[in-house]
């Protein structure tokens, strides 16, 4: 966040960080989800409403997929 803050943050970090955070979000929530078993898929629970919100975080702002090939190309691969 100081990166941002102070106008350093370049893309190829902020990718880095957004896929990072998604994706444990994702694990995280999943592992909760399996936790709690058929609740896990009622919407009136909220473990269901966190893991619809956790599945569409890595869909915008940026798919998981764009930013591994933002960072695939800042590594030069």
């Amino acid at each position: 966040m100081r990166a941002h803050l102070d106008g350093e943050l370049t893309g190829v970090d902020a990718a880095r960080t957004k896929l990072f955070c998604t994706e444990m979000q994702g694990r995280i929530v999943d592992r909760c989800r399996q936790l709690h078993g058929g609740y896990g898929y009622v919407t009136e629970y909220p473990i269901a409403r966190m893991y619809a919100e956790a599945r569409v975080t890595r869909i915008y702002g940026g798919t998981s997929e764009v930013l591994k090939t933002i960072i695939g190309k800042a590594l030069g691969l």
